[in-house]
């Protein structure tokens, strides 16, 4: 489907809100997926993971212009700033265990 072209439903069952057994099977296979890239990328040694990054930005940048630079890069931060505010509260309620 056409990301462009997605409605509400299609949102909903991308984010595995849907509940029915064929978006089940379908996040599951996706969940093992993004599950396995993760871990490979966080078992990167520090070098090579900000390798990683640096290329993948720099290979992002190339094929778009500034205008549509400045909004990914604010909302790739948007995204990093979400995980790191979720991954600090986490710490705490750990801490509070």
């Amino acid at each position: 489907m056409d990301k462009e072209n997605m409605g509400f439903e299609d949102i909903i069952r991308t984010l595995g809100i849907d509940n029915t057994t064929e978006t089940v099977r379908e996040n599951n296979v996706s969940n093992n997926t993004y599950k396995a890239l993760v871990s490979y990328i966080t078992s990167l040694p520090p070098k090579q993971f900000i390798l990683l990054s640096s290329l993948i930005g720099i290979l992002l940048i190339d094929s778009i212009d500034t205008k549509d630079q400045i909004i990914l890069g604010k909302f790739i931060n948007n995204v990093s700033q979400t995980i790191l505010t979720a991954a600090a509260q986490e710490q705490i309620n750990k801490k509070d265990k």
